[in-house]
């Protein structure tokens, strides 16, 4: 039995419009940690209740940036758990793990690993690794996403960049001011960017893994707001972990 505790600890998920999703999410948190606050922000769909979850209900499509800040602002514990509403837990997810390296000050961010999980026949689960530890290299004003991390200590990595699945430091984060708002999606990297920039301690523990279930339906972005994120990291194009170059400029320039 784990010693941590999780009375310290807010889990924090923008729901998107699948019902089952965040059902099975929260099933699976109460399974693991009972004890655990769970705060579920929803911007789309009907209203309605989550067993086992307080309820935030924000403006129409809004945006997980938003959406999060939102739920930020009401944690009144001093370390969160973010999760988004396509992740499951298992006993492998390992959150006693990240919330020991934050409680520790080893680390200001604490994140595990994914493994993508696609439904393919009625009995057949494709299960595949789906790393997200990534480290930003510079050349000029330009930044490439490298996916990797550096040695650290105590079975977590160094790295800058993880997967939406960590346990942060609530003065740390809402220091940093949160999630762009005007990012109403394609977040992530401007997020860890500024952590970054702010000196924030981020690391990974690989072995520390939550399911993402592959999910049909739910509420899709109105546009890409990848080139809006990388006028706001001030620098002129990004390359992503896949090698797509994304492109800062004209009018997403400006808007930044």
């Amino acid at each position: 039995m784990s010693n941590v505790d999780f009375s310290r600890l807010t889990a924090i998920v923008h729901a998107t419009d699948r019902p089952h999703s965040i059902d099975r999410l929260v099933r699976s948190i109460h399974w693991l940690h009972p004890e655990l606050k769970i705060l579920v922000a929803q911007d789309a769909g009907p209203a309605r209740s989550i067993p086992g979850a307080e309820v935030v209900r924000l403006p129409k499509e809004v945006g997980v940036s938003a959406c999060r800040n939102a739920l930020l602002a009401r944690v009144r514990t001093p370390y969160f758990l973010l999760l988004e509403d396509t992740l499951e837990l298992t006993r492998r997810s390992g959150v006693d793990r990240l919330l020991t390296a934050v409680t520790n000050k080893q680390l200001d961010i604490a994140a595990g690993e994914l493994t993508r999980c696609q439904k393919r026949f009625v009995l057949f689960t494709s299960r595949t690794p789906e790393p997200a530890a990534a480290m930003f290299e510079f050349d000029g004003d330009a930044v490439k996403i490298k996916l990797g991390s550096r040695p650290g200590a105590n079975g977590f990595f160094t790295c800058d960049v993880t997967a939406n699945f960590f346990v942060g430091r609530t003065d740390k984060v809402r220091g940093i001011g949160g999630w762009d708002a005007q990012l109403e999606s394609d977040e992530r990297i401007e997020f860890f960017y500024r952590a970054c920039r702010y000196g924030l301690k981020v690391g990974v523990a690989p072995e520390a893994t939550a399911l993402r279930w592959i999910e049909r339906g739910g509420a899709q972005p109105l546009r890409d707001y990848t080139g809006l994120a990388v006028a706001k990291m001030g620098v002129s194009r990004m390359v992503d972990a896949e090698g797509r170059i994304h492109e800062a400029a004209g009018e997403a320039r400006r808007a930044a």
